[in-house]
């Protein structure tokens, strides 16, 4: 049986960046237009992006098991929401932290698990983030993900935007919240070094081209992985996984299976040779700008590159996940 999860609502995508005295100035000079001075995800290439639907009132929740729904009970999904802390910042000798991003995005996301026996809500396990000290909102939740019955989503999807609008950036003075948290600060890891990736020609031409699945699957066997992300596209209804081996926090191997058009595989096929030997700190701060140099062609029209990417993080966010556990 095929079990889904849906949840309308509003979407957030906000991130944490570490910046210096000099940005945290331009950032109070510039304030919304700070934006501008970048092209326009670039923000979302931190490694503390939390993107999921905020978990209040206004949000809808609907379970289906073989597309007929099924009761639920959605006010335990944030009971045990954990406070947002990153570690690796508040022991590193980062003073600043700059909050930015968007919550208010409405759409829908849809988690999907086949061949599952039947449906228990008690088997289900959300992983909600507290944003309520960032944000000065009490009960400011997001959801970041969902497992049911100790699996992870085999798709996971979103649609229907009606668009958003960027947050004001806020500045987070980490000196003071090392001081209220009571921690002190050691001297930060060495930082491992990456294979070398094979360094582009130069940037790939642009085309045009529409999404259209190829017969054969691209498939690219990874003994052993320990990191699976699944993405799919809102086009073709493809999706990509995205499957990693990763041991002592760096990327061994990668590979998986890319189910959609030519340019999603050339895309999967290439995010498979920028990824390993990388470590996982490096593949957080990734995206589809990094991916584009390496293709043999770009299709603008297409986020083929996008959705890649995306495979990728929520394997990395599964694998973090497992670490933290």
């Amino acid at each position: 049986m095929e079990l889904t999860l849906t949840i309308t609502g509003r979407r957030c995508d906000l991130a944490l960046h570490p910046v210096s005295a000099k940005t945290v100035e331009r950032i109070q000079t510039l304030g919304r237009k700070f934006y501008t001075k970048k092209y326009i995800h670039w923000w979302r290439n931190g490694n503390t992006s939390t993107c999921g639907m905020k978990f209040d009132d206004d949000c809808v929740v609907k379970v289906q098991l073989d597309h007929r729904e099924v009761p639920f009970n959605s006010a335990g999904i944030g009971r045990d929401a954990v406070l947002l802390r990153r570690r690796h910042y508040l022991e590193s000798k980062a003073r600043y932290l700059a909050l930015l991003g968007y919550d208010d995005e409405y759409c829908h996301m849809v988690w999907k698990w086949t061949n599952v026996a039947g449906f228990d809500p008690t088997r289900f396990s959300f992983f909600v983030h507290r944003w309520d000290r960032i944000l000065g909102e009490q009960d400011f939740l997001i959801l970041d993900d969902v497992r049911y019955d100790g699996a992870f989503a085999d798709t996971q999807d979103w649609g229907g935007s009606c668009g958003f609008s960027l947050v004001d950036p806020r500045i987070i003075d980490l000196d003071e919240l090392r001081k209220e948290l009571g921690i002190e600060q050691e001297k930060p890891a060495p930082k491992l070094v990456a294979k070398e990736t094979p360094a582009p020609a130069g940037p790939a031409p642009l085309e045009s081209a529409s999404c259209d699945p190829t017969a054969r699957p691209l498939v690219i066997p990874v003994e052993a992985p320990n990191a699976v992300g699944v993405h799919g596209c809102t086009t073709c209804k493809n999706s990509t996984r995205v499957e990693l081996r990763i041991e002592d926090d760096v990327v061994a191997a990668a590979g998986g299976e890319a189910s959609g058009c030519e340019y999603g595989k050339e895309c999967f096929e290439a995010l498979t040779r920028l990824v390993t030997g990388k470590p996982v700190w490096e593949c957080w701060g990734l995206s589809n700008e990094d991916l584009r140099p390496l293709l043999p062609r770009v299709l603008p029209k297409l986020d083929c590159d996008t959705f890649t990417v995306g495979a990728l993080k929520i394997a990395l966010r599964a694998w973090e996940k497992r670490q933290a556990a």
